[in-house]
């Protein structure tokens, strides 16, 4: 007789293996990161683009897509979200997928101290990803 298993106690129940545990981890680190490459790439920037405007190197930015995953802080992340002109916002949900509470961080609020190298998204790309101004602020 088949047993009725929802998905979470399923799931719960797997990741006691620490094996599984791994491997789920991995799995979730890789899909970030593919979000941030897609990102990135929807915008029409490279590596090295991005990296300018982080003020980081482009090892880093590759690193930051490929193997920092759920390790990267909520600071990285959102610098990361404006260099790309993109807002963050975070949902806290319950175990029935009801939003709690949104924490939303828009392009115009300082995270970090400025990069000294400014830049401009090309000429009509914030439209394309949902921004009403191309206004940069100072």
């Amino acid at each position: 007789m088949a047993r009725n298993l929802d998905f979470r106690e399923y799931l719960k129940a797997s990741l006691e293996d620490p094996e599984l545990r791994s491997e789920y981890r991995r799995v979730l680190d890789e899909e970030l990161g593919e979000t941030l490459t897609y990102l990135r790439e929807t915008l029409g920037l490279s590596q090295g683009e991005l990296a300018k405007r982080l003020g980081v190197s482009r090892s880093r930015v590759s690193q930051m897509e490929t193997a920092a995953g759920l390790s990267l802080s909520l600071e990285t992340l959102a610098r990361y979200a404006q260099a790309l002109g993109l807002s963050l916002r975070l949902e806290f949900a319950d175990e029935r997928g009801e939003v709690l509470a949104r924490y939303t961080l828009s392009p115009e609020e300082a995270v970090a101290e400025p990069v000294t190298t400014g830049w401009v998204l090309p000429e009509g790309l914030l439209g394309a990803v949902g921004r009403g101004s191309t206004d940069q602020a100072a």
